[in-house]
């Protein structure tokens, strides 16, 4: 008989490896050989690199995306290598163009990033670490999704039928568009659609929580799982660990916050993921108060009773 936590914590965390709309850390490898100790410390065992590159600026210099910017030396294969020391199995994403696909030029996009996935899988396939792949285009009711994630999962499936595949798409709440809410049954309609489109090709969706309003939450997430239990189909939750309240973009989340989402989809989820422990739940972090959401959180999970479990 062991104990083990009654309590899903959070398990996984995304890596913004480049700067889009959070300032960068600028660690070095010794900071990340640091955080990837951290990780393990607070019971995280999957890291996604939400994407590789993003506009002009990359994770690594890439014959395919021939960004200006790109990390140097290979960002990439540093947190491969200190995911293989630290056990910890890491997702790599793909790359978001912001210059295709905002303009519905869905062909083009899918065109670099299935370049994109033949040189991943060239550069980094033979890495023990690399255990799966992220769609990092995200997908609502409001953007259709599988024009990108189906062509591009086929792609990865027609050479590597092993490792998965994940995505995060949105509740299109409130927060989302103030204007266009769309409410639980529509979003569960819409997912049962898009889970019969892409059946076989992704094994988790993780659904940012975000854009609801708190007292909203646990009726998008009930829909969302009875969904999913339908289909068979892993279901996570992406526990943003950012404040989408402030007036600016993004301070690390009240812990009170944190704890409601976390507390709320304990009965609906299989794994719980956030974005994104780097910046907003760690003490290496920019924010002086991501430090003390490290804290809090630390302490409010030793605090949980253990259940026994033969």
């Amino acid at each position: 008989m062991t104990l083990e936590p009654s309590l899903k914590i959070i398990s996984g965390t995304f890596v913004d490896g480049v700067a889009s709309d959070i300032p960068s850390n600028n660690w070095t490898a010794e900071d990340w050989a640091a955080e990837f100790d951290n990780f393990k410390a607070i019971g995280i065992d999957t890291v996604i690199i939400i994407r590789v590159a993003f506009k002009d600026s990359a994770m690594y210099k890439s014959e395919v995306m021939k960004t200006s910017l790109y990390e140097d030396p290979d960002l990439i294969e540093i947190m491969l290598r200190e995911a293989e020391r630290t056990g910890i199995a890491l997702y790599i994403g793909m790359f978001d163009t912001m210059k295709y696909w905002p303009l519905n030029d869905w062909q083009n996009e899918v065109a670099i990033n299935r370049d994109l996935i033949f040189e991943l899988n060239q550069r980094y396939g033979k890495f023990p670490a690399f255990k799966g792949w992220y769609m990092s285009h995200e997908g609502s009711l409001h953007t259709h999704p599988n024009q990108i994630w189906k062509p591009l999962c086929q792609t990865i499936r027609s050479f590597d039928e092993e490792r998965p595949i994940i995505v995060s798409p949105r509740y299109h709440g409130r927060k989302c568009d103030p204007s266009w809410a769309v409410p639980p049954d529509v979003h569960a309609r819409h997912f049962d659609y898009l889970l019969n489109e892409m059946e076989g090709l992704i094994s988790a969706f993780a659904f940012m929580d975000g854009h609801v309003d708190f007292r909203e939450l646990e009726s998008y997430v009930k829909a969302t799982h009875e969904v999913f239990q339908k289909h068979g189909v892993a279901y996570w939750s992406n526990l943003e660990t950012f404040d989408r309240d402030m007036p600016w973009k993004f301070p690390p989340i009240e812990w009170s916050k944190l704890r409601f989402k976390l507390e709320t989809v304990q009965p609906y989820v299989e794994k719980i993921i956030t974005f994104e422990a780097p910046h907003f739940l760690s003490p290496n972090s920019l924010f002086p108060s991501a430090r003390k959401l490290h804290e809090r959180y630390r302490r409010y999970i030793a605090e949980q009773p253990a259940t026994s479990v033969r």
